[in-house]
């Protein structure tokens, strides 16, 4: 399969007798089918698009990724990618697929898309459609799935091999089935792109719904475990409210350092203090995580420690470290899966729990969660 991924600013696509699809700020993916592919080429070049960082930041730069920049996508069918134009003067489409197998691709590749948390619309397979955007630098791109060494049936890397136990049909379901067994609805309860992030990496099917409750601050005599425990449970209570079926998952992540919780910095001088308190030290971060099951309202939850050591920093560091404006909206001030990774000397515990979601405690408390109801 081949994409045409091109960032834009708006776009719309217009079939004869339809309502136009649209979108803002985004991405618009052209997709072509060739003959030979199969739902391996729509599963990877699906994850391929998601995963692009591609949409600017602050500053300009290509940083940031669909959830982050709160992004949506276009998808248009499109045959013409696979006409060769090297001989005549007339395109042969002997690569295009079958139209009724591309159709299924295509779909399949559109569902792929969707399971991720942001709205994606899109054309009309084989219909004549007007394609209207604004390319936003420009920035375009293409992707072909047959250049991937992963792809079965392709020739591995010079000097490597492929190794590829499982169908890949089935590879991505299975994948799902690792994280959680139950095929009821989910929905994260929560701001932040990490988190969205680390499922999406997982192939989990979610919807995104934000919190109007996050339970206030610590209580007086309260523990951190049991603080992080409840800001997640309240966060997952306040949207199960508003679903009438599903699962709903709650997080909330807070550093402790000497039995103080360091919240999000307000501005860049508390995020310059905190990294000043944490330089050469050992912290503790705490990520509580609750299920709550509607109808019923089953309730599970969870919490994970892990102990990280900083570096010590001096303050041309903490100056540079706060200008990228990483710690403007992280709990402790950092963030272990970007420029805060310079700053961290060890880990004791799991990673995950550090980015916002422990992943193994996280699969446990599904298990339970799920056994309970049988």
């Amino acid at each position: 399969m081949i994409a045409v991924v091109q960032r834009v600013a708006r776009a719309e696509v217009r079939v004869a007798g339809a309502q136009p699809a649209g979108i803002g700020r985004g991405l618009v993916i052209l997709v072509g089918v060739a003959r030979d592919d199969g739902e391996a080429d729509a599963e990877w070049l699906a994850r391929k698009c998601l995963s692009l960082r591609i949409l600017e930041d602050a500053e300009g730069q290509m940083n940031l990724g669909l959830a982050e920049a709160g992004g949506e996508v276009l998808v248009v069918s499109q045959f013409t990618l696979l006409g060769d134009c090297v001989k005549g003067r007339r395109p042969s489409w002997s690569r295009a697929g079958d139209p009724r197998a591309a159709e299924a691709l295509y779909e399949r590749f559109v569902a792929h898309l969707r399971s991720g948390p942001f709205r994606v619309a899109t054309g009309v397979f084989q219909a004549k459609m007007a394609v209207e955007l604004v390319n936003d630098g420009p920035v375009t791109l293409i992707i072909d799935s047959h250049q991937w060494h992963g792809r079965p049936g392709g020739r591995p890397p010079e000097g490597g091999m492929v190794v590829d136990a499982l169908p890949r049909a089935s590879a991505a379901e299975a994948g799902r089935r690792l994280l959680r067994g139950g095929s009821e609805p989910l929905y994260l309860a929560s701001r932040s792109p990490r988190r969205r992030h680390l499922l999406q990496m997982l192939g989990a099917r979610f919807s995104v719904l934000e919190p109007d409750e996050d339970g206030g601050g610590p209580r007086p005599g309260e523990t951190p475990a049991a603080y992080a425990v409840r800001q997640a449970e309240t966060k997952a209570l306040s949207v199960a409210e508003r679903v009438a079926e599903g699962v709903v998952l709650g997080a909330d992540t807070i550093v402790c350092l000497d039995g103080a919780v360091l919240e999000k910095p307000s501005d860049a001088g508390e995020a310059a203090a905190y990294l000043r308190r944490l330089s050469g030290r050992a912290h503790e971060v705490y990520t509580g995580i609750a299920l709550a099951r509607v109808p019923g309202l089953g309730r599970a939850s969870a919490v994970e420690r892990s102990r990280v050591v900083f570096a010590d920093l001096d303050e041309s560091t903490i100056a540079d470290y706060v200008a990228t404006k990483e710690p403007l909206d992280k709990a402790g001030a950092y963030g272990i899966q970007g420029y805060g990774a310079l700053l961290v000397a060890a880990i004791e515990g799991c990673y995950f729990n550090v980015m916002g979601l422990p992943l193994a405690r996280l699969r446990a408390l599904f298990r339970e969660f799920e056994t309970a109801r049988r």
